[in-house]
C-alpha cells in the first residue's frame, strides 16, 4: 500500500504554467505540477492517474480507452497522464514497477488501482467503483467526504466544525446535516444531534437514514451508565428490564454485538412484555445498522431462530 497523501485548500484547475492539454478532463502532469494539480483537484473529483510510456504497447491500448471515458464522463473523473520517462521521480514515489499502472486518488488519498491493460468491461467496473455515475458532485459534497475522512482519522471535533461551517453556507444540504448528526452522536452529544436533525428541511429524501438516526438519538438519550448497569446485571442476572437497559446502553456506545446479545437473552428468557420490548429494540438496532451489516445479519438469524423455533 502506498503512503497516504494529504493536501489542503480549494480545488484548482491547472494554471497556464501547467502542461495541460486542451481537454478539460484530460491533463498531463509532472513532478512540478502534481501536488497542486492532482492532489487539490482530488478534493472535489476522483483523479485517475495513468502512468505510461511511449515504448509501452499495452499503454497504446489502455490510454485511448481511458481518454474516451474521461471525455464521455464530462467531469465524472479527471484523467492525469504521467510519462514515466520524463517523470522518473513520480514513478519512483508511487512505486510504479511496470506500465501501464493506473491509480485512483480521492480526497488526497490513494483509493484503488491496477497494473497492465485490462479489458473494457473490467475498466468500466474499476471506474464504477471509484467514480460512480450519477449527478455531478458539488464542492459541498466534497467537503462532506472530507469531513468523514477527517473523522475516520480520529479528528472528530475538527470534522464536526467543518460540517457546521458547511451548513452555515448551505443549510439545506441534507447529507451534510445527517453526517453532522452521526458525528455528534459519535461524540456523545445526543442533545445537539437532535437539534441538528430537527432542522432538516427535506428529511423525506432519505427516510431510512433519518429514521435510523432518530432511533440512535433515542438510544443515546436513554442510555444509562454502562459500568453501573453491568454490575447490576452481574449481581441480578434475572432482572431482564436491566438487561434491556444495558443492551441499549451498549448500542448507544456503538458496541452493537454486546447490546444485541443482551437483548437476545431477554427474548430467550421471557415470554411476555419484556420479550416484546427486547424484540422491538433489536429490530430498531437492525434498522440503525442497515441490511448489509454483518453483526445485524448474524443477530437477525439468531432472533429468527428464537421466534420461529
Amino acid at each position: 500500500m502506498l503512503p497516504r497523501m494529504e493536501t489542503r485548500g480549494q480545488p484548482t484547475r491547472p494554471g497556464p504554467e501547467s502542461p495541460a492539454t486542451s481537454e478539460e478532463w484530460i491533463i498531463d502532469v509532472d513532478a512540478r505540477t502534481f501536488e497542486k494539480t492532482i492532489l487539490e483537484r482530488s478534493l472535489s473529483v476522483p483523479v485517475v492517474v495513468d502512468f505510461w510510456a511511449t515504448w509501452c504497447g499495452p499503454c497504446k491500448t489502455l490510454g485511448p480507452e481511458l481518454e474516451k471515458r474521461a471525455r464521455a464522463g464530462k467531469g465524472r473523473f479527471l484523467l492525469a497522464k504521467v510519462d514515466i520517462d520524463r517523470n522518473a521521480e513520480l514513478a519512483q514515489a508511487f512505486r510504479v514497477q511496470s506500465v501501464p499502472t493506473v491509480l485512483a486518488i480521492l480526497q488526497g488519498r490513494l483509493i484503488d488501482g491496477f497494473q497492465g491493460a485490462i479489458p473494457p468491461a473490467e475498466l468500466d467496473q474499476f471506474l464504477d467503483r471509484i467514480a460512480p455515475a450519477g449527478p455531478p458532485r458539488t464542492r459541498h459534497d466534497a467537503l462532506v467526504e472530507r469531513a468523514r475522512a477527517i473523522a475516520e482519522d480520529g479528528q472528530l471535533e475538527q470534522a464536526i466544525g467543518l460540517l457546521r461551517e458547511l451548513l452555515r453556507d448551505a443549510p439545506e444540504h441534507l447529507d451534510a446535516r445527517l453526517s453532522l448528526v452521526e458525528l455528534l452522536l459519535d461524540a456523545k452529544k445526543a442533545r445537539e444531534a437532535r437539534l441538528v436533525l430537527e432542522k432538516a428541511t427535506d428529511a423525506t429524501a432519505a427516510p431510512e437514514r433519518v429514521k435510523a438516526l432518530r432511533t440512535r438519538i433515542e438510544f443515546a438519550e436513554a442510555a444509562g451508565d454502562v459500568s453501573q448497569l453491568e454490575e447490576h446485571v452481574r449481581s441480578a442476572p434475572g432482572d431482564l428490564a436491566a438487561r434491556i437497559e444495558l443492551g441499549k446502553a451498549y448500542v448507544a456506545a456503538k458496541e452493537h454485538a454486546r447490546g444485541l446479545d443482551q437483548l437476545l437473552e431477554v427474548v430467550r428468557r421471557d415470554s411476555g412484555e419484556l420479550r416484546d420490548q427486547a424484540k422491538k429494540a433489536m429490530l430498531e438496532v437492525f434498522a440503525i445498522l442497515g441490511l448489509e451489516d454483518k453483526v445485524a445479519n448474524e443477530y437477525r438469524f439468531k432472533l429468527s431462530l428464537e421466534l420461529f423455533s
